[in-house]
């Protein structure tokens, strides 16, 4: 199918403190000021052991077993452990930093972070308050000669980059929100006006916390400001925050062998060519998944078209396969036996003849009831698949329609057309005034219920003017229906939020755009364009994020997808007659499938609930059912069984 319209007239978790010994980040990297770690020991008899353990420094293996054994509840482990190797986890300052965190003792956590040279207030026995009303005593006191606890106190060393002045304003702003919690307003208005404004560090953020002073209960306050309370998680969540400034060579980073687990995990699953699973793989051994387990051969074959097939798609929960192409007929199969469930011939009935009949797209709604059709007859339909009648028709477009995608409820979903009066809308399955009946019962007619058309149509202009070109070759809305984007015929992207009907951002491709998919967690999308580029874009900003190159595509719409387990692959079609699968998270091409006949492979998706398996649509007519060898032999055992019973007849896997 090709894009241009010359045709038409002929795809790191939260770190949770509190559980861990010392309370730091996961995200702290290693680049830190520098500090010496020599000397953490636990039993001042024991003389600990400096060399390497298998290449490592010992005294960094033997710390994080320490924190480890913690992490587990092992406590006696741990301590067993300090006494025998002479190591502590952490020296004494950063413990009395993290209790006097978790005390809410700000006075003394902000003389322990950043030393005598804070800009606290001395009290008038030498020792440094900052009025938080706490009366026990302080672990850390300065004397006349500016030496804290005997000795000079410069605070601890913290991890290159460090911004000191935020580390203060998060101190003194969550004392303030305690004093606030507490209906000490006024002791809260001292520390907004004497400590925090003074900071002059995040305006904004002042303006907004100080309007919480007109907050009627602690619960209002809690809410406004997105905060549990002194009794909840903020301190805790405090000190993660700040721990990610502090260099890891004093507080180890929190988790950490769990953390070094997890990577290497990860590193091992995408070193390895055909990991299809979310099963991450065994710390005991070296990993590597057998191509048994990854969907590099035919299971069968559909071949009811009797044209190119241009568009497929897997409803949500698997069970059912549509395709659609240029005869116009719309197919929908049976995946557990892959026999023809539904066959829709709307598209058929046109008088623009036969050329332009073909269905450009099709999409199945989340509740895998409806099933949206996309045509080159400058129309859509919207069908029923429960009892298999059409439901919706939109037939107001002058070009033809290119794409469409479902919002979460089902009953709403946008439409993108080439069309430059209604290029891009929102439309509704619920009822409306826009009704007919046909004679299989009540459609809903021309429901459209918003236009993102931006400057709004002009029918003074001429079509092809630069206020008027508006044409959409397809669209994509995020999992959790938040956002949408879409690609234009002049090589745009462009970003929707769907709650406030906003355009985010617009940003220019190099070449013609063809396909566009969000990824489920919807931070990616990954986009088709000419010369073969098929790359995953960040979502927010742009830029982009992996190229998967190998496939062809120069003149013709292809459309790829995320998928497979965790969605960890991309798979695409190309002009080459072959289906291309990568690593979406290196690029890493694992395989080139070759079964289609000559012509372009138009279409791949991969199945929703079976990673296992995948379908692609060509110009041969056929949609080609992939998967992997093991699962091949599991149906042909099923095939055989059921042959040994007599029930077998027309199953698929012995063609």
């Amino acid at each position: 199918m090709r894009l241009d319209q010359r045709s038409l007239e002929s795809n790191g978790r939260r770190s949770t403190n509190g559980s861990s010994q010392n309370g730091s980040s996961p995200h702290t990297n290693g680049s830190t000021a520098s500090a010496g770690t020599n000397g953490f020991h636990g039993d001042a008899a024991v003389i600990p052991d400096t060399t390497p353990f298998y290449g490592h420094d010992r005294e960094e293996v033997t710390r994080i077993l320490l924190q480890s054994l913690s992490d587990l509840g092992y406590k006696g482990a741990a301590d067993q452990l300090s006494r025998e190797s002479g190591y502590q986890l952490e020296i004494p300052s950063v413990a009395a930093f993290r209790s006097a965190v978790q005390d809410g003792d700000w006075s003394e956590a902000e003389l322990i972070l950043l030393g005598a040279e804070s800009d606290m207030a001395e009290d008038g026995d030498g020792g440094v308050s900052l009025g938080n009303g706490h009366t026990g005593t302080p672990l850390w006191r300065r004397s006349k000669n500016g030496h804290a606890n005997g000795r000079i106190h410069s605070g601890l060393p913290l991890a290159e980059g460090a911004d000191v002045v935020m580390l203060k304003f998060l101190l003194r702003q969550q004392k303030y929100l305690e004093l606030l919690e507490r209906r000490d307003v006024e002791a809260a208005l001292g520390v907004l006006r004497n400590e925090l404004t003074p900071l002059k560090r995040d305006i904004g953020r002042i303006h907004t916390i100080s309007s919480l002073m007109m907050c009627s209960s602690p619960a209002e306050l809690r809410t406004l400001a997105c905060w549990d309370g002194a009794q909840g998680t903020s301190r805790s969540d405090l000190l993660s925050t700040i721990s990610r400034s502090i260099s890891p060579s004093v507080m180890i980073p929190e988790h950490r062998l769990a953390e070094l687990f997890t990577s290497v995990q990860t590193q091992r699953e995408h070193d390895c060519l055909y990991h299809n699973t979310t099963t991450p793989p065994t710390l005991y051994t070296d990993h590597e998944c057998s191509p048994d387990d990854f969907p590099l051969q035919t299971l069968t074959e559909l071949r009811a078209h009797s044209d190119e097939v241009w568009t497929l798609d897997f409803s949500s929960s698997g069970s059912l396969l549509a395709s659609a192409g240029k005869d116009g007929v719309v197919m929908v199969y049976d995946t557990t036996r892959w026999k023809l469930v539904h066959e829709f011939r709307e598209h058929e009935r046109t008088v623009a003849g036969p050329d332009a009949r073909g269905v450009c797209y099709l999409a199945f709604s989340p509740d895998d009831r409806y099933l949206v059709t996309c045509s080159q007859n400058n129309e859509l339909t919207v069908f029923d698949l429960r009892t298999g009648r059409m439901a919706a028709r939109a037939d107001h477009f002058d070009y033809c329609v290119t794409a469409a995608a479902w919002l979460p409820d089902s009953l709403t979903f946008v439409v993108g057309t080439q069309s430059s009066e209604r290029p891009l809308g929102l439309y509704s399955m619920r009822s409306s005034q826009f009704s007919t009946t046909s004679g299989v019962g009540p459609v809903l007619l021309n429901n459209e219920i918003h236009s993102f058309r931006d400057p709004p149509w002009d029918r003074s202009a001429r079509a092809n003017s630069s206020n008027n070109s508006f044409r959409i070759t397809d669209v994509a809305v995020s999992k959790d229906g938040t956002r949408m984007a879409a690609t234009t015929l002049d090589k745009r992207v462009l970003v929707y939020d769907l709650l406030s009907k906003q355009r985010l951002n617009e940003w220019v491709m190099e070449e013609k755009l063809t396909s566009i998919n969000f990824s489920a967690e919807g931070d990616l999308l990954l986009v088709n364009m000419n010369e073969g580029r098929v790359w995953a874009l960040d979502s927010v900003t742009g830029e982009e994020v992996m190229r998967y190159e190998g496939a062809g595509q120069r003149e013709f719409v292809i459309r790829s997808c995320f998928g497979g387990a965790g969605e960890n692959f991309v798979a695409s079609g190309s002009e080459d007659s072959r289906v291309y699968i990568w690593r979406r998270q290196t690029g890493m091409q694992v395989a080139a499938l070759e079964g289609h006949g000559k012509g372009t492979v138009n279409a791949v998706v991969w199945h929703p609930a079976n990673p296992g398996i995948l379908a692609s649509a060509g110009d041969d007519r056929r949609v080609h059912i992939w998967c992997s060898a093991n699962y091949f032999r599991q149906q042909q055992a099923a095939a055989e069984g059921m042959t040994g019973m007599g029930q077998a007849e027309g199953y698929p896997y012995a063609r």
